[in-house]
């Protein structure tokens, strides 16, 4: 990632419908979970929000929460160490080591959909994907 200088990314997850952006990882030791912004706090809310309002599932009305959490509340953002820390996050180091902004999509509630799903998984993410590719060139539009 040093080598290519890449502005943009997102990793994708399931297990969840949740669009998570640095810091992953609490600055209090003992804590589980901590809001814990980075400088540019409101851009990352802003890429987070460009996809979780595009995406299909997520901006659904009749969704339920996938587990225990309801991120909808949020919508379907959050800071990754107010959920849950994770230390070294690919996110962190992105943020951190490179000139990288990254973000964690939780696509969908089933970590593992049978294959019959995937036309409609595609569906419901193709057009936040596209949006959100777009960012890159949106300079200093976002805002926090």
């Amino acid at each position: 990632m040093q080598r290519y200088p890449f502005v943009l990314s997102a990793n994708l997850h399931g297990g969840e419908l949740v669009v998570t952006y640095p810091f992953d990882m609490t600055r209090t030791y003992w804590k589980a979970q901590e809001l814990t912004p980075t400088p540019d706090d409101g851009v990352f809310r802003w890429l987070a929000t460009v996809y979780a309002t595009a995406n299909l599932a997520m901006a659904s009305g009749e969704r339920r929460p996938c587990h225990y959490d309801d991120f909808a509340r949020h919508g379907n953002i959050i800071n990754g160490a107010n959920w849950h820390t994770v230390p070294g996050s690919m996110n962190d180091f992105s943020y951190l080591h490179t000139n990288c902004f990254e973000i964690t999509v939780e696509l969908s509630c089933d970590k593992f959909p049978h294959a019959s799903e995937l036309p409609q998984e595609w569906e419901n993410n193709r057009e936040s994907l596209l949006l959100f590719m777009e960012q890159v060139g949106a300079g200093d539009t976002p805002r926090g």
